[in-house]
């Protein structure tokens, strides 16, 4: 950092400190220029900031899940549901930016990460999806389960994989960090969205390059050890919802 910019902040928060009373006395006023001194102008500084992580990724880390960029950062996340920007049309993780799973599903990911680097260059794994807490399944569900899209919610009654930290909603971007095309976005309600590539390019719903771009998803995903669902072609799971079950707990 600019030392000229870190003494300009030092007076900007000793004068704060000022104005709220704690250096209310003269006495401390008089010692005001002594403080900057401390400060000289050839000093090497350093400041780390330390992000204040939200309460829903603390409550993930008390439950032992790890966030995937402490495990492999060169991963993207971008989740979703962090915006309004999903079929919800809701906020449902207030706050989240991480993306977190159980340690080994992490892991996995981060093997995948490696399959898909060694592959195409430059391209990398987006994450849209991670840990999803049962009451933000309930909230989804609520949103869908008097649609005709309510089998492409989990009845949180039966639970997600998601629910378990075992399961990932994700993509693959180019070297400019450009998704791939792969015919729908996430979240589609749809028969484009499902895993029939063959029947889908002759019904015309994607093309050969479509299906190419899913392809290699699903090649990196599954060398990986991850197994694919047919109706979405973004989703992935580590393990069946029986094993999630005899391993984990549920994140409610």
């Amino acid at each position: 950092m600019n030392k000229n910019l870190f003494r300009n902040l030092l007076i900007f928060f000793l004068i704060v400190l000022i104005l709220s009373g704690c250096f209310s006395d003269s006495k401390n006023q008089q010692k005001l220029p002594d403080l900057l001194t401390l400060i000289p102008d050839s000093a090497d500084v350093f400041i780390k900031i330390i992000p204040v992580k939200s309460e829903i990724a603390l409550k993930l880390e008390s439950l032992g899940l790890v966030d995937i960029k402490d495990i492999d950062n060169t991963i993207e996340v971008d989740l979703i549901y962090s915006t309004t920007e999903n079929f919800t049309g809701q906020i449902l993780y207030e706050g989240l930016s991480e993306a977190y799973f159980q340690q080994d599903v992490a892991v996995k990911l981060s093997n995948a990460q490696k399959y898909l680097q060694d592959t195409l260059s430059g391209a990398k794994l987006l994450i849209y999806d991670a840990a999803r807490p049962l009451s933000v399944q309930k909230a989804m569900w609520e949103n869908v389960k008097n649609s005709r899209y309510r089998n492409y919610v989990a009845n949180p009654d039966r639970t997600s994989l998601h629910n378990y930290g075992v399961a990932v909603d994700l993509t693959i971007i180019d070297s400019n960090g450009m998704p791939l095309d792969m015919g729908t976005p996430i979240d589609f309600f749809g028969k484009a969205a499902g895993n029939y590539d063959e029947i889908l390019i002759l019904e015309g719903l994607i093309t050969p390059q479509h299906s190419q771009n899913r392809q290699l998803l699903q090649f990196v995903m599954k060398k990986a050890g991850f197994y694919s669902i047919p109706g979405e072609w973004w989703h992935f799971n580590a393990c069946s919802l029986y094993e999630a079950k005899q391993k984990y707990n549920i994140i409610e």
